[in-house]
């Protein structure tokens, strides 16, 4: 819908557009420019994250006007819904993979012929060959690149340099001394100062930017799997009743007050509560928790969970975006379109660079034309400073050193999805942590039995245990079988959800439930007791009719390397804080065993987002490691998401970084890396601006009149050429550090 007829008064109108071609901070004001040019426009808004515009006017104004307008700037606009986001970023990805095959395969050769004559010193073909083949396949590559000319010049004239403006610059710069150079050579002008060729110089770096290009479209395309990652998760349908008869309907059409009936191993399609039936539920979904939570009638259900047990009626409370799996959705939505985007520090330092050397380069080349020194002088000039201040290695500076810390952190198992997440990891001081699958295993274990001296209510329980299907009747089996221990076997085994398991032996009645209050039991059995539930342990009882007999105490358990990795942070200046879905005491122990000083429990998916956000108004810089659909919205919300490759995929999806080997360890080894890789960058910047700033006052020709040394464009092509080497020489340096040494 283009319009939105609902919010419409006879003074205003309002629109929604998706926008497509945007790829930077710069791009989004460009948008607004124009957007703002056309008459009657009173508010406008574009979102990179979401690639959408929202419009407010006075007047009604023709969509065809929109469009237009943006048009000329060099993106597309249509309305919103024409089509989805993932297929406009799908698309985008497509068209640079196709740029960067045709530039791979006229770049490459051209950049190896001409690196084998300049390093062998030898011309592989003769003058006329060796100019034909370097013209053509240039030719091919600036004609392909067409789209850089177009934005950086557009750019250039809207006084708002970027990359492209750079590369416009220094490509056309190379790619026409080197054109007038094969001419002058093939048709002997004799000109001076036209003897020699650059193409590699253009498509070079044409060949290196669209392959950033292509990288930086494939990691902007991860942020919509997230959300449909999640809508994935919801299910469609449900069995509801209607006129006494069960029916299965789409859920749009389900409405709260409807009785909808949920099958075992099935999952709840809505908030409701229970009125018929009792089960075991899985809501790990939505709370992170692993271990399952009994329902009974009167209990609350939360759609997207998993029924485990038996079937259930539930009545209809909240539906689709109402319920709190929606609620997830919407926070995730709202979070990435929040989420600041790093304005890259190449385009900074070209909104400075770019007109400084446009202007020197006239400059210097009026000045001379002016003394008399004739044209062809001050057009190699402004040839030399041009070519000497083209972006090559400007260009190489960040992806070079990002391939080669990626690839020391994917050797680690370690996932780094992007720029901004490296340049955000590597500044990150609040690092917050989900409990259940970051801290912990993620895995149910008996962590703890009473008495110890006599097991054998451990084996009465497996032999009531065996007959269930709830999760900790196979802990407390697996468990039993690494123990060597015998099963007690049972007869007119029952099991009551909320209440446990009943069997007989030998005439004898025996029980597996949860501890009563009405209970009665030995002081030591209470004391017991007491200690496992300040623990935050889930603990059921062994009885022989209502006498006990034994108490079994599940828990998550702890990673071994996690007290290690929180003082590791600790020792590096981030600051740690727990926020886990689980109960206070559970929280509260896990903090005290690893460290961490502060921790909240208890909380939901909503609880998190905000919590993040606090935290980042306190002026942190948040990370977020967690592992499950209810941390999305918290991971998208902080300055860097964390995840597990072993998580779910709304998780992965959501996060900026993956540890693929579930090591809690990676979070040091992860800091480390992005450190010194940031670190890298800013040095190969300085490198590569050393050379602009000594070469550019000699390209000008300031030492010709005491020293008559004028900088040939050949020399300024070396000088470029070495400013490349020496950055990518110390980019691999990277590789001589010891990142994963031990904490």
């Amino acid at each position: 819908m283009s319009e939105s007829n609902s919010e419409n008064t006879s003074s205003q109108h309002n629109y929604q557009f998706d926008v497509e071609g945007m790829s930077c901070a710069a791009c989004v004001a460009n948008v607004e420019s124009a957007i703002k040019q056309l008459p009657g426009v009173q508010e406008v808004s574009v979102n990179l994250a979401t690639e959408s515009a929202t419009v407010t006017s006075q007047d009604s104004i023709p969509i065809k006007k929109f469009t237009k307008a943006v048009s000329k700037m060099g993106y597309k606009l249509e309305p919103q819904g024409s089509s989805s986001l993932v297929h406009r970023q799908q698309r985008t990805i497509a068209t640079w993979k196709r740029l960067l095959l045709i530039q791979a395969i006229f770049g490459i050769p051209l950049l190896i012929y001409a690196m084998l004559e300049m390093l062998l010193d030898i011309q592989l073909l003769s003058a006329k060959w060796n100019i034909l083949v370097q013209l053509t396949l240039a030719t091919i590559l600036v004609i392909s690149g067409f789209g850089y000319y177009q934005r950086g010049f557009k750019h250039l004239l809207m006084r708002v340099p970027n990359m492209d403006s750079l590369v416009a610059l220094g490509t056309g710069s190379a790619y026409t001394y080197s054109l007038i150079s094969a001419l002058n050579i093939q048709l002997d002008w004799g000109m001076s100062g036209f003897e020699t060729l650059y193409f590699e110089a253009a498509g070079t770096i044409l060949l290196f930017i669209t392959f950033g290009k292509w990288l930086e479209a494939m990691a902007r395309g991860k942020t919509t799997e997230a959300l449909t990652g999640l809508m994935e998760q919801m299910p469609t349908e449900a069995e509801v009743k209607r006129d006494d008869t069960w029916v299965t309907l789409p859920l749009s059409e389900v409405k709260n007050g409807d009785e909808i009936r949920v099958h075992p191993h099935s999952k709840i399609p809505v908030d409701g509560i229970v009125i018929d039936g009792a089960s075991t539920v899985d809501e790990s979904a939505i709370s992170g928790e692993s271990l399952p939570v009994e329902k009974i009638r009167g209990n609350q259900v939360i759609g997207a969970s998993l029924n485990l047990q038996k079937g259930m009626i539930i009545r209809a409370e909240k539906v689709g975006r109402d319920s709190m799996f929606g609620q997830i959705i919407d926070l995730v939505e709202k979070a990435q379109m929040r989420k600041p985007k790093i304005q890259k520090l190449v385009d900074k330092i070209a909104s400075i660079f770019v007109p400084v050397v446009l202007s020197l380069a006239i400059l210097s080349g009026l000045t001379w034309f002016v003394l008399g020194f004739g044209l062809t002088f001050a057009i190699n000039v402004m040839i030399s400073v041009l070519i000497i201040a083209c972006p090559c290695a400007l260009g190489l500076a960040t992806p070079t050193a990002l391939v080669v810390g990626s690839g020391i952190a994917a050797k680690g198992g370690i996932l780094i999805k992007s720029a901004d997440a490296f340049q955000l990891l590597s500044k990150v001081d609040m690092m917050v942590l989900d409990k259940t699958g970051t801290i912990t295993e993620s895995k149910p274990q008996l962590i703890a039995h009473y008495p110890q001296d006599d097991l054998n209510y451990l084996s009465i329980a497996m032999g009531l245990e065996q007959f269930s299907q709830h999760p900790l009747a196979k802990t407390l089996l697996d468990f039993g079988n690494e123990q060597s221990l015998q099963r007690i076997e049972m007869s007119d085994v029952k099991e009551e959800a909320g209440r446990g398991l009943e069997g007989i032996n030998n005439g004898s009645l025996f029980r597996v439930r949860k501890i009563d209050s009405a209970d009665i039991l030995p002081i030591d059995f209470t004391e017991t007791l007491n200690q496992y539930y300040a623990r935050g342990y889930i603990v059921s009882g062994v009885f022989s009719q209502d006498t006990i007999l034994g108490l079994m105490a599940f828990s998550d358990t702890i990673k071994p390397e996690s007290e290690a990795v929180i003082n590791a942070l600790s020792n590096r200046g981030i600051q740690t804080f727990l926020l886990t879905g689980d109960k206070e005491e559970a929280a509260s122990h896990v903090a005290q065993e690893i460290g961490i000083q502060n921790y909240r429990s208890e909380v939901l998916p909503a609880d998190k987002h905000d919590h993040i956000n606090t935290l980042k108004v306190e002026g942190k810089i948040v990370g977020m490691l967690g592992d499950g659909i209810n941390d999305a919205p918290a991971l998208v919300a902080a300055d860097i998401g964390l995840s597990f490759g072993g998580g779910t995929d709304i998780a992965i999806n959501a996060a900026d970084v993956i540890f693929m080997n579930n090591s809690l360890k990676n979070l040091v080894f992860g800091h480390r890396i992005a450190q010194a890789t940031i670190s890298k960058i800013h040095q190969n910047l300085f490198w590569a601006f050393i050379y602009n700033l000594a070469g550019i006052p000699i390209a000008m020709g300031l030492l010709y009149p005491f020293t008559g040394t004028l900088l040939n464009p050949m020399f300024a092509g070396m000088a470029m050429a070495f400013s490349s080497v020496s950055v990518v020489t110390n980019t691999l340096l990277l590789r001589s550090k010891r990142y994963f040494r031990e904490i």
